[in-house]
C-alpha cells in the first residue's frame, strides 16, 4: 500500500525591507522598490500592471484600467482557520468579523462598511483554511479615504470587547445559517477525517460554544494576540486596481498602507502528515437531511504547485470528467447507475496538498452497485495508464487553454482583486495572471506520477445516502456518520473486475474554434429587429465596446404549452432532464471548446449559446435538431421521474430562505402548482406524453431569436432561415406568462411554508401600483439608503440574521421593494415586527439624508450603469433582460439612465412615506418559512389579510 507522503514545510525566513513608521515621508525613507517583475497578460488585456514592495516589505500589485469607474483593493493574510489556536475554534473567523468594528482614527462602529456604501461600493471577507482575503471596491474619488481605512483597520483594529458579544452571536448566526446543510457538514467529514494531529482536522468556522473565555484561555486576550502574531506587512499580498495611472497608483499605496507594520513575522510552517495509514482507504457514511444519494471519493496528493506550468493535475481530470461515448461517466449513466459524474482537480491552490474529487450522483440502482462504479472508476485510471498519456489528448487540452487565454474575458473590480491577492499567496506574480492557462510542455513523468497516487488504498469514500449506517454525532452540525475502513480484499476485488470492463479515451474534438477573425460592424450597440412579423421575430446587435470573436444567441420557442397544467409543467421539467442527460457529451466538448449551451423553460423552450462565434450557430442548429429528433427509453423516463420527485420532495430540506424565495416566485408567478399536485402527475406521465408534448413544441410555437456579438446580419437571417425550417412558425401573439398584480384593497397576501431545517426566514415584499423607469430608478436609489442600514440594524446591532438584506426589483412591471432575512433566534412573527420597528425608524434618520450625500450616492450608482463592459455578458444584460420579458423596445436602457439620473432626494423621501411608511401605494407580500427550532411558534398573522393556503387555488 502506497502510504501518502509527509508533508513538511521548511522554515524560511523571509525578507525585510526597511521599516517605515506610519505616515513618515518621502524625504525620510524611500517610498517603495519597483520590482522588474513582467506579469504575462492576455493579448485581450490592455490594463498596465506593476509589482512594488513596499518600505514596510509589503508587496502590492498595482493595476491600472482607465475604463474602470470604481476604484477596488484586496489584502490578503497568509493565516486561515487552520491557524487557529485549539482553545478558541473559529478565532482567525472571529477576528475577521471583529476588525471593521472600528480602528484607532476611525474609531466608529461600522463607519467603514458604512463608507463604503455611501460612496457608490462595497466591503467583504472570508476566511479559508490558509488564508484570510479583505477587499472592497468604491468610487475612485473615495479611494484615499478608503484605503486610509483599510491600513488603519491593519495598523490598530480597536478590538473593542464591548462588541464582542454581538460578533460572538453573529458568527454564531452564520454558522447555524449552515448547521444542517448537507454539503456543509460533507466538507466539515471530510476535514475531520483527516490525521486528528492536523489542524484541518478540527471545527474551523466558530460558535458560542468554542468562541467563549475558558480556564486558561480569554477570549479577548486571544484575539489581540492572534492579530499581534499573524497581522504583519510582510505577509500580507495586496492588490488594488483603478482607473489611475500606475505612477499614481504606487504614490497612495505608499502613503496609506506603508502605516501597516512590519512585525517580520515568520509565515506559519506545519510539521504533521495530512494522513496517516488510518485515514487512507476509508468510507464514510452519513445520512443527510434531503434525499440525496451522493458518492464521493477523493484522492489526496502532494501539493503540485511548483509544477503547474505542466498541469498535470489538470491532465488527468479532464479525462476523468469527459462525458464522451465509452467513457466513465457514459457507461456509468447508460448503465442507469448514476445521473452524473464530476471530476476535478484542487490545485495547487495550496502549498500542503492537491486533490483529485470524483462525484458521483447515485440513482437507486447505483445505490446498490458502489462497487460496480468502484470498479469502473479504477478501470478508466488503468486505461489512462496504458494508452491516454500522449501528446495527442496533451494538445487538445493546450489548444483549449491557449485559445481561452488569447481571449480571456476581462473581469475587473472587486472580484478581479480578491482573486489577485489570494493568488500572490500562492504563486509568481509574473504568472498570477497565466497560471490557470499556462502549459509549457508535454511532461509524462508528472502525470505518472500523479497516476501512482489514484488507487484504491489511497481513496477516501464519502457517501451521502438516506440509506447510510448510523453512527456518531458530526461535531459542531446536525446528523449523524459512520467511518470504517475498506478491507484489503475488497480493495483487490475492484481492480479485478475492473479488468473486464471496457472503456475508450475520448476522441479529438471537433468543436475547437479556427476561425477567430471580427466580422464587420455593421449594427453596433443598439439592437435592430432584422424580422418582425407575427410569431417571428429576429434582434441583433454587434458589440460597441468589445473587438473579440465571441457571441450569444437566444432561440425561443415561444408557447404556453408547460403553463396549461400542472401535467404540461411535469411534462416540460421531464423533457428538460432527459435531455440534459443526452446532451452530457456535447456539453463537455462544447465547454472545452470556449462554448456553452443550456435549455430551460421561459414562456416555452428557450435555448442559449454563448462562447466563440465560430461553429456556434452550427452548435444552436445542433442542438435544435438533437432535440427534434430525440428519442426516450423508458429507463430514461423513469430515471427522470426519480430526480424530479427527489427534487420537489428535498424543497423543505434546502436552507430556509431559499425555500421562501423560492415560495415567493411560485405566488407571482401565475399560473402555479403545489408540489403535491405536480407530484401526483409525474407517475401516471408516460413516453407517449413526452412525444405529443415535444411534436406540439415544434409545431405550435412562434419563433424569437436574439443574436448578439461577432456575427454578420446575414449569418443571422441565414441562421434564422435555417431554424424556420424546423420549426413550424404559427402566425400567433407572443405569449407571456402572467404575473402578480399589487390589489391595494386585497389586504396582505400571506403565504406560510414549513421547513426541516431549523431556522425561521421572512419575505416582506412591498408591491406597489407604480410603474415606469422613474418609479423604478427612484426604488433603486433608495435601496442604496436602506441596505446598509437595515444590515446593521438587524445583524451587528441586533444580531437576529448573519445575512439581512434589501432589494428593489420590479414583478411585471410594477415596482416592488422587498426586506428578506433568515433567523436562527428570532421567528417569523419577531422578524416581523422587527422589521417594521427598523422602517419606522429609519424614516427620520432618511429625513437627514442632505442632498450632498444622495447625490454623491446617485452618482456612484450611474456610473455603475455606463461603465465600460467587460463581457458581452454585462454589455447586454440589461437588453437581454427586456427581451426575456418581451418588451416591445429592448434597447431603453439609455432612457432608465436618463431616468436614473434625473430622481431628487424629494422623490426618494416621497416613495418612502407612501410605499414603506404606508399602504398609500402598495400591497405586502409575506413569505414566511417556519423552520423546527420554531414550529410551536404560532404562525405569523395580520388583522388584514388573504392567507394563501393553496397556490392551486390562486387564479390561473
Amino acid at each position: 500500500m502506497r502510504a501518502f507522503s509527509m508533508l513538511r514545510i521548511i522554515l524560511a525566513t523571509l525578507s525585510v525591507g526597511i521599516l517605515m513608521t506610519p505616515f513618515a515621508s518621502a524625504a525620510e525613507l524611500p517610498a517603495f522598490k519597483v520590482s522588474e517583475t513582467i506579469v504575462k497578460q492576455s493579448p485581450n488585456d490592455k490594463r498596465a500592471y506593476q509589482l512594488i514592495t513596499l518600505s514596510n516589505d509589503l508587496e502590492v500589485l498595482l493595476v491600472s484600467d482607465p475604463d474602470l469607474e470604481n476604484s477596488a483593493v484586496s489584502l490578503a493574510v497568509p493565516v486561515g482557520s487552520m491557524h487557529n489556536p485549539d482553545s478558541q475554534l473559529g478565532l482567525a473567523h472571529y477576528l475577521e468579523h471583529m476588525l471593521f468594528l472600528g480602528s484607532e482614527r476611525y474609531p466608529t462602529i461600522n463607519e467603514y462598511s458604512k463608507f463604503m456604501s455611501q460612496n457608490g461600493g462595497y466591503t467583504n471577507a472570508y476566511t479559508s483554511q490558509e488564508s484570510t482575503v479583505y477587499g472592497f471596491e468604491v468610487n475612485d474619488k473615495a479611494f484615499d479615504e478608503a484605503l486610509d481605512r483599510l491600513g488603519d483597520v491593519m495598523r490598530a483594529p480597536l478590538l473593542d470587547e464591548k462588541y464582542a458579544e454581538k460578533e460572538r452571536h453573529t458568527v454564531n448566526a452564520e454558522h447555524k445559517t449552515y448547521y444542517d446543510n448537507d454539503m456543509r457538514k460533507l466538507y466539515a467529514l471530510q476535514r475531520y477525517t483527516l490525521n486528528p494531529a492536523y489542524p484541518m482536522a478540527r471545527f474551523s468556522t466558530g460558535d458560542l460554544s468554542t468562541l467563549v473565555d475558558k480556564d486558561n484561555s480569554k477570549l479577548q486576550d486571544e484575539l489581540i494576540s492572534f492579530f499581534n502574531e499573524n497581522y504583519s506587512a510582510n505577509t500580507m499580498k495586496v492588490a488594488l486596481t483603478s482607473p489611475r495611472s500606475i505612477e499614481a497608483l504606487g504614490k497612495v499605496a505608499s502613503t496609506y498602507l506603508t502605516q501597516i507594520p512590519n512585525k517580520k513575522v515568520k509565515k506559519a510552517i506545519i510539521l504533521e502528515p495530512m494522513l496517516t495509514e488510518n485515514e487512507l482507504a476509508i468510507k464514510v457514511e452519513m445520512k443527510p437531511t434531503a434525499d440525496i444519494k451522493l458518492l464521493q471519493v477523493n484522492f489526496l496528493v502532494p501539493s503540485v504547485k511548483d509544477e503547474y506550468m505542466y498541469q498535470p493535475g489538470a491532465y488527468i481530470s479532464r479525462l476523468l470528467g469527459s462525458d464522451h461515448q465509452g467513457g466513465l461517466s457514459d457507461t456509468l449513466i447508460k448503465a442507469g447507475l448514476v445521473d452524473s459524474v464530476m471530476a476535478g482537480f484542487y490545485a495547487p491552490h495550496s502549498d500542503l496538498y492537491s486533490r483529485f474529487t470524483l462525484q458521483f450522483k447515485l440513482t437507486n440502482k447505483g445505490l446498490d452497485a458502489q462497487k460496480q462504479i468502484m470498479s469502473t472508476l479504477f478501470a478508466f485510471v488503468e486505461l489512462i495508464k496504458e494508452k491516454g498519456i500522449n501528446e495527442t489528448q496533451f494538445n487538445e487540452q493546450k489548444k483549449s487553454l491557449e485559445t481561452r487565454f488569447k481571449f480571456l474575458t476581462k473581469s475587473s473590480g472587486f472580484n478581479y482583486v480578491m482573486g489577485l491577492s489570494a493568488n500572490m499567496q500562492l504563486y509568481p506574480v509574473k504568472d498570477i495572471l497565466y497560471f490557470p492557462y499556462r502549459l509549457d510542455a508535454f511532461n509524462a513523468k508528472f502525470i505518472e506520477q500523479l497516476l501512482t497516487y489514484l488507487t484504491p488504498a489511497n481513496s477516501r469514500q464519502f457517501l451521502l445516502a438516506p440509506e447510510a449506517k448510523d453512527g456518531t454525532d458530526i461535531p459542531y452540525y446536525q446528523g449523524e456518520y459512520a467511518r470504517e475502513k475498506v478491507k484489503e480484499i475488497e480493495q483487490v476485488k475492484w481492480l479485478e473486475n475492473a479488468k473486464s470492463i471496457e472503456l475508450v479515451l475520448p476522441s479529438n474534438n471537433i468543436w475547437l474554434p479556427e476561425n477567430l477573425s471580427l466580422v464587420k460592424k455593421e449594427h453596433v450597440g443598439e439592437a435592430t429587429q432584422l424580422i418582425k412579423e407575427a410569431g417571428h421575430s429576429v434582434w441583433f446587435a454587434q458589440s460597441a465596446e468589445l473587438a473579440e470573436p465571441k457571441a450569444s444567441l437566444k432561440l425561443q420557442l415561444n408557447s404556453d404549452i408547460a403553463d396549461q397544467s400542472a401535467k404540461n409543467r411535469v411534462t416540460m421539467n421531464l423533457f428538460l432532464a432527459m435531455l440534459q442527460k443526452q446532451f452530457s457529451e456535447l456539453n463537455f466538448v462544447t465547454q472545452e471548446a470556449g462554448l456553452s449551451f443550456s435549455l430551460s423553460n421561459a414562456n416555452g423552450l428557450l435555448v442559449s449559446t454563448s462562447g466563440y462565434s465560430d461553429k456556434q450557430d452550427k452548435l444552436l442548429l445542433t442542438v435544435v435538431d438533437h432535440i427534434k429528433q430525440a428519442q426516450f427509453s423508458e429507463q430514461s423516463l423513469s430515471l427522470a421521474k426519480q430526480e424530479l420527485q427527489r427534487r420537489l420532495n428535498n424543497k423543505g430540506k434546502v436552507k430556509a430562505m431559499d425555500l421562501a424565495f423560492g415560495g415567493f416566485r411560485q405566488l407571482v408567478r401565475q399560473p402555479a402548482w403545489e408540489d403535491k399536485t405536480l407530484l401526483s402527475e409525474i407517475e401516471q406521465l408516460t413516453l407517449k406524453d413526452i412525444q405529443q408534448f415535444k411534436e406540439k413544441l415544434f409545431s405550435e410555437s412562434t419563433l424569437r431569436l436574439l443574436a448578439l456579438g461577432n456575427l454578420s446580419e446575414q449569418q443571422v437571417l441565414t441562421l434564422d432561415k435555417q431554424l424556420t425550417q424546423k420549426v413550424a412558425v404559427q402566425v400567433n401573439d407572443f405569449y407571456s406568462i402572467k404575473r402578480l398584480q399589487a390589489d391595494l384593497e386585497q389586504g396582505a397576501l400571506n403565504y406560510a411554508l414549513t421547513s426541516e431545517m431549523q431556522d425561521d426566514a421572512l419575505v416582506m415584499v412591498h408591491l406597489t401600483n407604480l410603474e415606469g423607469d422613474k418609479a423604478s430608478a427612484t426604488s433603486e436609489l433608495l435601496n442604496k439608503l436602506v441596505q446598509p442600514a437595515f444590515y446593521d440594524q438587524i445583524r451587528t446591532q441586533e444580531q437576529l440574521s448573519y445575512s439581512p438584506f434589501t432589494a428593489s426589483f420590479s414583478v411585471n412591471e410594477q415596482v416592488a421593494f422587498g426586506l428578506f432575512t433568515q433567523s436562527p433566534s428570532a421567528s417569523n412573527t419577531e422578524l416581523y415586527a422587527r422589521f417594521n420597528h427598523f422602517l419606522a425608524d429609519f424614516q427620520t434618520k432618511l429625513g437627514a439624508t442632505t442632498d450632498v450625500d444622495f447625490e454623491k450616492i446617485k452618482a456612484a450608482h450611474v456610473a455603475n450603469y455606463t461603465a465600460k463592459p467587460t463581457s458581452l455578458t454585462g454589455e447586454f444584460s440589461y437588453l437581454t433582460n427586456d427581451w426575456l420579458t418581451l418588451r416591445e423596445d429592448i434597447n431603453h436602457k439609455a432612457n432608465y439612465i436618463k431616468a436614473l439620473k434625473s430622481v431628487s432626494l424629494k422623490e426618494v423621501l416621497a416613495f418612502y412615506n407612501d410605499v414603506l411608511a404606508s399602504d398609500k401605494s402598495r400591497q405586502l407580500i409575506l413569505v414566511q418559512v417556519q423552520g423546527q427550532k420554531f414550529i410551536k411558534s404560532p404562525v405569523l398573522t395580520l388583522k388584514k389579510q388573504l392567507v394563501i393556503d393553496n397556490i392551486d387555488k390562486l387564479e390561473k
